[in-house]
């Protein structure tokens, strides 16, 4: 039987050169590992800013249109970033673009509805002809029968133009007036 001491004195370390191996390796596996979780960090930042304009889109779009809809009359000369109507209610309703966020204004309260917005761009037409996608644009608002919303949206927060996180979201809807 061997004694403790005789044990200690058999063991022997790692030489210089496994030690460097062990460490390269190890470093190599490191960097793999940081790699993947910065490719699925950046996945998903980007599919969240995705998330983020295609949901901000549909929540203005929705309401405007459901707005739009039950209009009894346009009261003021149709613009391309601004639309006032008054609805089924008898209520004045203003959609305004203002920088990026898009403004709701009845009875004289400014409420935004959705910031990141990029383009807010309304057509109005007198007569539209659907089976071949053009129609008589109009700049009176006693004559508009149709409008055209065309909404590009982004993130609301500041993303470089070069960032996977810049993402847009561009919906566009035509709303026939029911009541006019």
């Amino acid at each position: 039987m061997k004694t403790m001491l005789q044990l200690a004195r058999e063991q022997r370390g790692f030489t210089l050169a496994e030690l460097l191996v062990v460490i390269a390796i190890l470093g190599l596996m490191l960097a793999g590992l940081v790699s993947v979780q910065m490719q699925g960090q950046d996945t998903y930042l980007m599919g969240s800013s995705r998330v983020e304009a295609q949901q901000n889109a549909r929540v203005a779009l929705e309401l405007m249109v459901r707005e739009l809809r039950s209009a009894q009359s346009m009261t003021a000369i149709p613009s391309a970033t601004n639309m006032t109507f008054v609805d089924g209610t008898g209520a004045t309703i203003q959609y305004q673009l203002s920088g990026a966020v898009l403004n709701r204004i009845t009875g004289g309260v400014t409420t935004p509805l959705i910031g990141g917005v990029q383009t807010f761009a309304l057509t109005y037409f007198s007569a539209y002809d659907g089976s071949t996608n053009t129609g008589t644009t109009t700049g009176v608002a006693g004559s508009v029968t149709l409008v055209r919303l065309q909404l590009v949206t982004g993130t609301e927060r500041s993303v470089a133009t070069y960032s996977a996180a810049n993402q847009k979201a561009t919906v566009e809807m035509l709303v026939r007036l029911r009541n006019m």
